[in-house]
């Protein structure tokens, strides 16, 4: 069974490598509100497809290393998608009839959750809240939404990976 899918563990693990890279990329200070949540948007996307390949425990792994990655309190990059993947496991059959934009809405509101547990542990950490521009992110990534999901279904369709039921 692990030749037969090895192609779509490396397509997996090499998209969540680029979302790794995307989220690490320096941008300028001003402009770095406005980053999407790429890694979550791509965690999303693989859970909806490959909800029985998905595991709790390789999302741990991943939120460790891009709390080592980015600097973050560690545990709070496992906790968001620990989250949102048990978020997407639970709704799968569901969101998968939705039209693109409710899709969008509903990753909005993931990612606005995954926004709103980071600041808490921020928060626990000593940090200030300062308003609801933290929840810019979760816009930026509904709106990449569309564009992320057109991109990797012609992905899936080149490599021939279909929906897992």
């Amino acid at each position: 069974m692990w030749p037969d899918r090895f192609p779509v563990y490396v397509l997996v693990l090499l998209t969540l490598f680029v979302a790794i890279l995307l989220d690490v990329y320096p941008l300028a200070l001003e402009y770095r509100i406005f980053r999407p949540q790429f890694v979550l948007l791509v965690t999303i996307y693989w859970i909806y497809i490959l909800p029985q390949s998905s595991s709790m425990a390789l999302l741990v792994v991943l939120g460790v290393l891009l709390d080592v990655t980015v600097g973050s309190p560690l545990g709070q990059h496992p906790l968001m998608l620990t989250v949102v993947g048990y978020l997407c496991l639970r709704s799968y059959r569901r969101v998968r009839h939705f039209a693109r934009w409710q899709e969008s809405l509903w990753v909005l509101l993931l990612v606005a959750c995954a926004q709103l547990l980071a600041y808490w542990v921020q928060a626990l950490g000593g940090r200030a809240m300062d308003g609801f521009g933290f929840l810019l992110p979760a816009v930026a990534s509904a709106c990449c939404w569309p564009l992320l999901a057109m991109l990797f279904d012609g992905l899936r369709r080149h490599y021939r990976i279909a929906r897992q039921v």
